[in-house]
C-alpha cells in the first residue's frame, strides 16, 4: 500500500506540474515585465542596486522553478532521442539546488552534438542522486563536473568528483538504468564515471 500510495503521488503531483508551470510562468513574466519598467526611472546609487538583486533575485527563481518543474512533469520512463546537451542545461538549476550554497556544479557541452536515444526522466533522477549523495562527502566549495562531449560513435557523459570521492552504489544503479541502449563505465576514484550513447541507433 505505501508503495501504491507513492505511485498514486508521484503521478497525481506531475499531472498538475504542467499548470503550475503555466502559471508561474505567467507570474514571472508579469514580474520581469515591471521590474524592465522600473529600472527606465530608478535613480543610480542604492535604489539601483536594489532593483538590480531583484531582477537577480527574479532570475535564479525562474531557473529554479523551471528545473523543477519540468523534472516533475516527466513520466517514470521518458525513452527518446534528445539531446544531451539541453538534459544537462535543464536540470543544472535542480542539481545546483541539490549541491546547497557550498558546493556547485559544473556543466560543459561540446558543440555540434547530435541527438542521441536517452531516457531524460532516468537521466535526472541518475544525477540528482549522484549529487545528492556525494554532497555530504565533499568539502566546502567542492564543485562536481558533468560534460558532454563527443566519442568514437557517440556522444558521452563524463561525471567528474572531487578527488576521492565516488558515486555512491544507488547512484550508480541509476547511472547504469539511464544508459539506455548504451554504455556505463564505472569509473575509478581518480576518473568519474562515463556513459555513452551511440550516435546512430543498433
Amino acid at each position: 500500500m505505501p508503495e501504491d500510495l507513492t505511485t498514486q503521488r508521484h503521478d497525481r503531483l506531475r499531472r498538475i506540474a504542467p499548470g503550475v508551470q503555466h502559471d508561474i510562468n505567467n507570474a514571472m513574466m508579469v514580474l520581469a515585465s515591471n521590474l524592465e519598467l522600473l529600472g527606465r526611472s530608478v535613480a543610480d546609487g542604492a535604489p539601483r542596486r536594489q532593483l538590480d538583486r531583484c531582477i537577480e533575485a527574479s532570475k535564479r527563481l525562474d531557473a529554479t522553478m523551471r528545473g523543477f518543474l519540468d523534472a516533475a512533469r516527466r513520466p517514470v520512463e521518458e525513452p527518446a532521442r534528445a539531446s544531451l546537451a539541453q538534459a544537462l542545461r535543464q536540470v543544472l538549476p535542480l542539481l545546483a539546488v541539490a549541491a546547497g550554497a557550498r558546493h556547485g556544479v559544473d556543466v560543459a557541452v561540446a558543440d555540434g552534438l547530435p541527438e542521441v536515444a536517452l531516457d531524460r526522466a532516468r537521466l535526472d533522477l541518475a544525477l540528482l542522486a549522484l549529487v545528492q549523495d556525494a554532497v555530504p562527502l565533499l568539502a566546502q566549495g567542492a564543485r562536481i563536473g558533468l560534460a558532454a562531449e563527443k566519442r568514437d560513435g557517440a556522444v558521452a557523459l563524463v561525471v567528474t568528483l572531487p578527488d576521492g570521492i565516488a558515486p555512491s552504489e544507488r547512484a550508480m544503479a541509476l547511472l547504469a538504468e539511464a544508459a539506455t541502449g548504451g554504455t556505463l563505465e564505472a569509473g575509478t576514484l581518480e576518473a568519474g564515471p562515463v556513459l555513452a550513447w551511440p550516435t546512430r541507433p543498433a
